[in-house]
């Protein structure tokens, strides 16, 4: 698929944080148009080429707290979306929680066989909706995310410091990191590429460990008593195969750091 002004693109969940970030930069080589709950009724039954779902809940603690609600978020609007809009390929942003071990690369590549008897509410339901995905959809991309920074970040512990906010996370914890800009063109590549029907692990090579945050920002970082030690790391050797530009996550942080600053 090259890079053409008149090929349709629809963005699902085209004003979040991921979607919205897509809808400016696949703009500047493809028409995109935003999928919203305002004109979801108005755009289905369209034609698209490619429909990307940016659209699931995000909120893993408020998953596991409501499970029936997120139920429906997470994985109902996926399956009504596959029958609601016509695509030849579907991309679903999935989630590094339908691994059982996220902690270490050793354990997250992408053919890992998944229980889902040992996953987390939020966890499951991704690994539902993608599983939905794959039984209907000919020609799909499972995208599994790290952590996104992007322009319109709301929230989340980079969020949380630049905010004033205590941390729920400790010092100890190691997450990956990439940028809305890098998700966007490691999409188009993939378009370009013609490749489908596969499951990658989107996120930047390696950790940033936040015993180095402080490195970031001349200001008091508080983090809530309560707070808990997270470890993301997903394999990225195929998203590295597909995508020489890959950085690493401690790149990506400093790279969002950077437009923040320009643009605030």
């Amino acid at each position: 698929m090259q890079s053409q002004g008149n090929t349709p693109i629809g963005i699902l969940g085209g004003k979040g944080l991921l979607g919205s970030d897509l809808v400016s930069f696949l703009s500047q080589d493809y028409k995109v148009e935003i999928i919203t709950k305002e004109n979801y009724k108005e755009k289905r039954n369209i034609y698209y080429k490619v429909l990307i779902n940016a659209n699931g809940n995000n909120k893993r603690f408020w998953a596991n707290q409501y499970p029936f609600e997120d139920f429906f978020a997470s994985t109902t609007s996926v399956y009504q979306s596959i029958f609601d809009f016509h695509c030849d390929i579907y991309i679903y942003i999935s989630s590094p929680d339908v691994y059982k071990n996220h902690t270490n690369s050793k354990y997250t590549k992408e053919n890992e066989k998944i229980d889902s008897r040992n996953l987390n509410n939020y966890g499951f339901h991704k690994y539902l909706a993608e599983l939905i995905v794959q039984r209907y959809k000919g020609k799909f991309l499972i995208l599994r995310h790290s952590m996104i920074l992007g322009t319109n970040l709301k929230k989340g512990p980079i969020y949380d410091i630049i905010h004033n906010n205590p941390l729920f996370i400790s010092h100890r914890s190691r997450l990956q990191f990439i940028t809305t800009r890098a998700i966007a063109e490691i999409i188009k590549i993939l378009l370009e590429n013609f490749v489908t029907s596969d499951i990658i692990n989107i996120g930047g090579i390696g950790t940033f460990t936040f015993t180095k945050i402080r490195k970031y920002f001349d200001k008091e970082i508080k983090i809530l008593p309560e707070a808990e030690t997270q470890i993301y790391e997903m394999n990225v050797e195929k998203t590295r195969s597909l995508y020489p530009n890959l950085k690493t996550s401690e790149e990506y942080l400093q790279e969002f750091l950077k437009d923040y600053k320009d643009n605030f």
